[in-house]
């Protein structure tokens, strides 16, 4: 069972170019791919996608979510049964945690504090943060939180191509990117603030007690009457995150994920439509998802070319 509900943010798609003007702070505060291959030596990460948004009324100044892919793959048009890694990273500013906590329920039906409580790792970098890491066999997620912002790292590796995380007690390493990149992030927000730290946030965390008596990641859960979690219970079913984003070289980038509910299925069929102005399909594109677990949550990722004409595009799922 993969706990991707822990995804935090989901924010509705806008424009590159208000990208560029609205967001140019969290854009800085990201690692840059030059950083990352620092970071993992040779070329792995780049990003592919980026979505933004705020909520002034719940106190969200700004937040912005980016999605990174792993290009020393093989591509695969669509990410169905041979998954190409993944990276999302969420930054959110806000502006008290009682908005915040407001914001996360109302949007999400998500408490933040319950979830650092089923955690596997927590550890304080600074006096001003809180950090935590948990996993599961297909991934691991990093969140940090300061006095100011949120900041969430998840990677989705199947197949244990970037860190072991199918063991039953994991060990933090240098190497587990999640934690590098929220470690990254945090240090770009001190610098800004003339604060300089060098602490590694994996031996912080590994220094703490592991918590294994908790559920989430990692670790299994005992007889059917816990598989339906609190999370599960509030997690939306179905096509979920979808988005087409068009670039300057008409290159569409189309990206989303599919929760699947409590009955298993060996394949979900779906159908993409993309229409023109007046709402016309000018073309259209199947595939599959295989052998969906209970509860278990699919992404996909695809690109493709249109002419002018195109407009927008809309998604369909079959089971």
């Amino acid at each position: 069972m993969i706990f991707l509900a822990l995804i935090l943010f989901s924010f509705e798609q806008i424009s590159f170019g208000e990208i560029e003007t609205e967001t140019i702070k969290l854009k800085k505060l990201l690692p840059t791919e030059e950083k990352l291959e620092e970071i993992t030596h040779r070329t792995i990460w780049k990003y592919i996608d980026k979505q933004v948004s705020s909520n002034e009324e719940l106190g969200i100044t700004q937040s912005i979510q980016v999605l990174l892919r792993d290009v020393s793959r093989i591509y695969d048009p669509i990410i169905n049964k041979y998954k190409i890694p993944t990276i999302q990273i969420e930054i959110i500013e806000y502006q008290d945690d009682k908005k915040l906590t407001d914001y996360l329920n109302s949007t999400k039906n998500i408490n933040l504090e319950k979830i650092y409580e089923n955690s596997y790792l927590q550890g304080a970098p600074t006096k001003n943060s809180k950090c935590m890491f948990n996993y599961f066999e297909e991934g691991a997620i990093t969140i940090c939180k300061t006095n100011e912002y949120v900041i969430q790292s998840t990677i989705f590796d199947k197949y244990q191509e970037h860190f072991g995380y199918d063991q039953k007690e994991l060990q933090l390493k240098q190497e587990e990117i999640t934690t590098r990149i929220v470690e990254e992030i945090l240090k770009t927000i001190d610098k800004k603030n003339g604060i300089d730290n060098d602490y590694e946030l994996y031996e912080i965390l590994e220094s703490t007690t592991r918590n294994n008596e908790k559920e989430g990641f990692g670790r299994e859960n005992t007889g059917k009457q816990n598989k339906i979690t609190d999370m599960e219970k509030d997690k939306k079913y179905g096509i979920q995150k979808f988005s087409c984003v068009k670039d300057e070289f008409g290159l569409i980038t189309i990206s989303g994920q599919f929760n699947n509910n409590e009955i298993k299925k060996e394949k979900i069929t779906l159908e993409m439509l993309f229409l023109d102005s007046n709402q016309k399909i000018i073309a259209k594109n199947t595939t599959s998802l295989l052998n969906i677990g209970e509860f278990e949550t699919k992404r996909f990722l695809g690109n493709t070319k249109m002419g002018k004409t195109y407009s927008t595009c809309t998604i369909n799922a079959d089971s």
